[in-house]
């Protein structure tokens, strides 16, 4: 069973969870002093906490040594916001323990558990590896149903039984359906489900998603927080600014995480959009970025953004 203090250690991971990018330089090393800038920037922005290394910071193509110092890093700079982080990305399970302990090490408030490839095709089996780990977790356990391994999918019944008996605190639900959503909310109403899909947000939140991972989060989570806090609160506003965040995330998607990273540049962070990631930002991507930047500045005073050239 869930007590009070595993909801109270929950409480601190409700809301908005920025994901972070990684900035890279233009031969694909690591921009650090890049990446402690745009750290900085997040955490301005009024998140509830951090995702410092996921999906959108193309952990598929990051060193396990990479891995921890984004996460050491984020740390450092985050004071009493939470970060989170993956800690399972080995290609060997067996090492995913001693990959977990390692990361706790880094300071990071919270981990995140996802699918090891091909292992949830058997779920009994996916809730028994899930178990284990949050079992020997000394700190807080979310679960991600990350979309670069197949299939990701968690049920909500393993969902359910990782929370009651094994402390995990949340997921974050990639299933892109509301029936995927509702779901797990229903099968686990007391820990967080975070919601991943921006169009489906609003429903989600009215459902009793208590939380948000999404790539918007990425360049403009003060957007994405802005969104929360009226639709928890049901102000008439809302659908508005769910409107512009689902004409950001469709452009984004065009080529994301370089969108994101383009964003991001327009708003003052002086990042490339060099990925590892295998995308490409082309002319007419980074257009349709710039035109949805310049309606958005419209309705906002940020007197100090900039638009640089694309290159």
């Amino acid at each position: 069973m869930v007590d009070r203090a595993q909801n109270e250690t929950a409480s601190r991971f409700e809301g908005v969870v920025a994901l972070l990018l990684t900035p890279f330089q233009p031969d694909g090393q690591i921009d650090w002093k890049c990446y402690e800038a745009y750290v900085d920037w997040q955490l301005s922005l009024g998140v509830k906490a951090l995702f410092a290394v996921c999906g959108s910071s193309e952990m598929k193509w990051l060193s396990f040594s990479e891995r921890l110092e984004l996460a050491r890093r984020a740390v450092s700079r985050a004071g009493r916001i939470p970060v989170i982080t993956t800690a399972n990305l080995e290609p060997n399970p067996a090492e995913h323990k001693a990959e977990l302990h390692r990361l706790i090490d880094t300071g990071v408030s919270g981990v995140v558990l996802v699918p090891p490839p091909g292992l949830a095709r058997d779920q009994v089996l996916l809730g028994e590896y899930f178990a284990e780990l949050a079992d020997t977790s000394s700190c807080p356990v979310f679960l991600y149903e990350w979309p670069q391994v197949w299939p990701y999918s968690i049920s909500p019944s393993v969902f359910r039984n990782l929370v009651r008996n094994h402390g995990v605190l949340g997921i974050k639900d990639t299933t892109c359906t509301i029936e995927g959503i509702v779901a797990k909310i229903r099968a686990a109403p007391e820990a967080i489900v975070y919601q991943a899909n921006t169009p489906l947000a609003l429903d989600a939140v009215e459902a009793g998603a208590r939380g948000m991972m999404a790539i918007t989060s990425t360049c403009c989570a003060d957007l994405a927080v802005k969104f929360w806090q009226l639709a928890l609160g049901k102000a008439q506003e809302t659908k508005r600014v769910h409107a512009r965040l689902v004409f950001l995330d469709a452009i984004l998607r065009m080529a994301h995480p370089a969108t994101s990273k383009y964003l991001a540049a327009l708003r003052g962070i002086p990042i490339s959009p060099t990925c590892r990631w295998p995308v490409t930002l082309h002319a007419e991507v980074a257009r349709a970025v710039r035109v949805w930047f310049e309606e958005y500045l419209e309705d906002h005073s940020e007197a100090n953004s900039r638009l640089p050239s694309f290159r």
